[in-house]
């Protein structure tokens, strides 16, 4: 074994010594446990936070639109799908949809809602795989009904459940005797949960040819929502649509639509490791002054060490060994620590949130490179701090330390 390391392992650890020190030692080793073991927890929860809101995003508004600058809506878009999906590689699925408003009537609830048509057969939306109760079936039950889905919420205000029949009015502008709505009857097929309240409340779901003919926009649809295979090429092939799509096509990303929800995702993200890193800064200070003090207790000790031919670099390597044996340690223990309850809440679920925050429990996500880009930056900050100590340590004579009382 080297003898630094059995020297320094001897510092820290003897129990024929002075026992307040190796007190000292534990509660450092437990500072920087519980600082590597908090940052990554929080960090874990940030990612799942971000991975959550962008999944649900996704879910419902896809990665890109296209719509039209008209109010109308966009025609001749089956032309349009099919040059897309020839020209941009990089593209998994690609839907038109027509989504306006209506009102919706069950027995004698009313109540405004978002009806939004899209193709069984290509439909990108999640929302129909979030399914709570019936089926994610949206093709047309007969001549009279229709089939629909709509969301927990709508269901549990108005008194909802699979297998009901509603109907809807499509409007076309302000109702009037000169402007009167289609109505059309619905079969309630399904009932989704997306844990994004006002979507649950509001959006309901059928096919788009249904849709097409309450709001009478035939050939017409909204947008065309595309997903690609990779999320972060969103704003390249978002750029690339732009130039290759002429007037009145007009395309945003997820990020565009929804930029107050990411500006607060990325706001909960920016300061925190830099508040929660400052814990490890100050569990390195804690290393200062524990082998500050293991100096001192072992004055003596390295006044012999020095007489019988130890070197200052020798005598250095002593206490660095001993504040690396302490932040290893503490490391490992917060590794240990933080994934072991990071497991537990992705198992177990022990915290709920409320419905303002878009899903019902803590969300993490743990990814490896940040767990080890924690470790390896507080073994660093570790070794900075023994520095100090071990080079006080290396500078005592040895005459005077050996008469040290």
């Amino acid at each position: 074994m080297n003898f630094k390391y059995f020297i320094a392992k001897r510092y820290l650890f003897s129990k024929k010594d002075s026992k307040f020190i190796s007190f000292i030692t534990y509660i450092s080793i437990l500072g920087i446990a519980l600082g590597v073991a908090t940052l990554i927890i929080a960090v874990s929860i940030l990612n799942g936070f971000e991975k959550e809101i962008k999944e649900k995003v996704a879910g419902l508004v896809s990665h890109i639109q296209i719509s039209s600058f008209h109010n109308d809506g966009l025609r001749g878009y089956d032309t349009t799908i099919a040059y897309i999906k020839e020209t941009i590689p990089g593209i998994s699925k690609i839907s038109p949809y027509l989504q306006k408003e209506a009102v919706f009537r069950y027995k004698g609830n009313i109540e405004g809602v978002m009806v939004k048509g899209v193709p069984p057969a290509s439909d990108i939306s999640h929302t129909r795989l979030n399914i709570i109760s019936g089926s994610s079936d949206i093709n047309p039950f007969d001549s009279t009904y229709s089939r629909i889905i709509i969301g927990d919420k709508l269901a549990s205000k108005m008194g909802i459940d699979t297998g009901s029949k509603v109907i809807v009015f499509g409007l076309r502008g302000i109702p009037s005797p000169a402007n009167q709505p289609n109505i059309k009857q619905f079969y309630v097929s399904g009932i989704y949960e997306t844990g994004l309240r006002e979507y649950d409340d509001l959006l309901v779901y059928t096919d788009l040819k249904t849709a097409q003919k309450v709001f009478s926009s035939e050939s017409v649809i909204s947008a065309i929502e595309i997903s690609l295979s990779d999320i972060n090429e969103v704003e390249r092939i978002a750029a690339t649509l732009k130039n290759i799509l002429r007037y009145p096509h007009y395309t945003r990303t997820m990020f565009q639509l929804y930029k107050e929800l990411f500006t607060w995702v990325e706001l909960q993200k920016a300061p925190t490791p830099i508040i929660l890193g400052l814990i490890i800064i100050v569990a390195t200070f804690n290393i200062i002054g524990t082998l500050l003090m293991l100096v001192l207790e072992k004055t003596q000790s390295i006044g012999i060490l020095k007489a019988v031919g130890c070197s200052n670099g020798k005598i250095m390597k002593i206490f660095i060994f001993d504040g690396l044996i302490i932040g290893v340690f503490g490391i490992i223990l917060g590794n240990i620590v933080g994934l072991g309850l990071s497991f537990l809440e992705l198992n177990f679920r022990f915290f709920t949130l409320p419905e303002q925050y878009y899903m019902k429990s803590v969300p993490i996500l743990l990814q490896a490179e940040y767990i080890v880009v924690i470790s390896i930056i507080t073994l660093i900050l570790v070794f900075l701090a023994t520095l100090i100590p071990s080079y006080i340590a290396s500078r005592f004579d040895p005459v005077k330390s050996i008469r040290f009382v």
